[in-house]
């Protein structure tokens, strides 16, 4: 069980060709085949370089079980890696067969954005949830693991056993906590009121037009799709006041008291708040939706004897792409100035690999305490390292992959552990395994606040109450060594 013997990819694209180089150092006898429904002379070199087989089609619902399920071993992986190829086919699919799952985010077949609500973030783990209640002890499925969601799940968690030492906590000073509700109660004792998912990156070509409109350093069919479904936003217990137009979700109960997100009125381009890195201080970000700002707000959740919610903090991802995806970021439809670039155009969109010259990808998370206080831990891969580590990747690529491969490993640990989410992941074993791919790993204390002393949403939203205040006052600086 410790080296899987075969290994399938769905989806041969910008993440599954930057995988193969940690995959085949991890598992270096295991046979690798990628089904990809798009055929190119670039991808076809790639896969012959690395010993791949390429099945090219595309999976769909009417035909997963028969291309897929052939292809499947017990004890082996599917890696689903694709858009809209649905998380919930697939991992039965794989629990049939033995095979371990895993993905980077819960998918369904066919996105409905706008203001539809089946294809939310919240529905689509509703639905996994729903099916991970049926499914106990069975063979592992990871889910929404990649870097975000997934390894900014074990951040949090590093983050938060960091926070103890610095507040003094004396409850939790020889100890560290080893159930979720363990975990909740941490949070809350160190009064964490706040998660950013903070983002920003700065990798650049050599010249700023290289012709193609659609430019991004990761997939540019997610980020459309992230950009424009409505904001979701994990919400606390100390925020007064909803957003203009957002609504509560219910939970499977109907119950409104217990879902541990709300949905803005807004979607991912026109919704900004400030954020806050170690490299670039205070800028504005996009609020895109995400699966952990909902698992790790549901993970933290402190309820009573009741079943009463008594603390959850506000989680969000607050991202800022490359200068170069920012210039056509107004151009989707329902953007800040849309207008008809031709988005459908394939031939316009591309991910920026070999192009990238210099810059840094600084991902991590910023957790702020009503202490006074915030902790920001994280990665500033530079690209030029990220390639130096591993072919085929950039630097936002490389923390993907990593954080992929050390997933698999954790999943070989824990061989019939159902269907988990990241935020489930021993973390200091799971930080472990994949630090050496996000170092410089950094650690900052700041006492940077965008407004209001109480951390509330809406003191976070891009121009609301922003002065010359709003500037980083960091307090120490020191690389991350330890987990002790």
């Amino acid at each position: 069980m410790n080296h899987p013997v075969n290994v399938v990819i769905v989806g041969f694209g910008n993440l599954g060709q930057a995988l193969l180089p940690l995959l085949r150092a991890a598992f270096p006898a295991c046979a690798v085949t990628a089904v990809e429904q798009h055929s190119d002379e670039e991808r076809a070199a790639i896969a012959n370089a690395w010993g791949v087989r390429l099945i090219v089609r595309r999976v769909e619902a009417s035909n997963y079980v028969d291309v897929l399920g052939p292809l499947l071993r017990d004890g082996g992986f599917l890696l689903n890696l694709a858009t809209a190829v649905e998380t919930t086919a697939l991992i039965q699919l794989a629990q049939q067969h033995g095979a371990f799952y895993l993905d980077t985010c819960i998918e369904p077949w066919t996105y409905s954005l706008g203001n539809a609500d089946s294809t939310t973030n919240h529905a689509l783990r509703e639905q996994m949830l729903a099916l991970a209640g049926r499914r106990h002890e069975t063979r592992t499925a990871l889910v929404a693991h990649g870097a975000n969601p997934g390894f900014v799940s074990v951040l949090v968690k590093c983050a938060l056993v960091a926070m103890v030492e610095r507040f003094d906590v004396h409850a939790w000073q020889q100890r560290v906590p080893v159930d979720r509700d363990e975990w909740a109660k941490l949070a809350a004792d160190l009064d964490v009121r706040v998660i950013q998912i903070s983002e920003r990156d700065t990798q650049r070509t050599e010249t700023s037009e290289i012709g193609r409109a659609f430019l991004n350093t990761w997939s540019v069919d997610g980020f459309i799709a992230e950009c424009l479904q409505d904001a979701e936003v994990g919400w606390g217990t100390h925020e007064t006041l909803l957003p203009p137009g957002a609504r509560r979700y219910r939970d499977v109960d109907g119950d409104k008291r217990h879902a541990p997100a709300i949905r803005l009125a807004t979607n991912g381009i026109d919704t900004k708040v400030r954020t806050w890195t170690p490299h670039h201080g205070a800028f504005d970000a996009h609020v895109l939706t995400h699966n952990e700002s909902i698992s790790i707000a549901d993970y933290l959740t402190l309820k009573d004897a009741n079943d009463k919610v008594r603390y959850r903090p506000t989680v969000y991802y607050a991202y800022r792409p490359i200068d170069a995806a920012l210039a056509w970021l107004p151009s989707l439809p329902g953007g800040l100035t849309s207008s008809d670039h031709g988005l459908d155009d394939r031939n316009r969109a591309h991910v920026l690999k070999d192009e990238l010259v210099t810059g840094i990808d600084e991902l991590g998370v910023l957790v702020m305490s009503g202490r006074g206080e915030s902790l920001w831990l994280g990665s500033a891969l530079s690209v030029e390292r990220a390639r130096s580590l591993a072919p085929l990747n950039n630097a936002t690529s490389l923390q993907v992959v990593s954080s992929i491969v050390g997933g698999m490993q954790w999943m070989i640990d824990h061989p019939w552990a159902g269907i988990v989410e990241s935020d489930a992941l021993d973390h200091a074993v799971t930080f472990e395994r994949v630090r050496a791919f996000w170092e410089p790993i950094e650690r900052v204390w700041t006492r940077w606040r965008p407004g209001g002393t109480e951390l509330l949403f809406g003191d976070f939203i891009s121009g609301a109450r922003h002065t010359d205040a709003d500037v980083a006052r960091t307090a120490t600086f020191n690389f991350y060594s330890s987990l002790a």
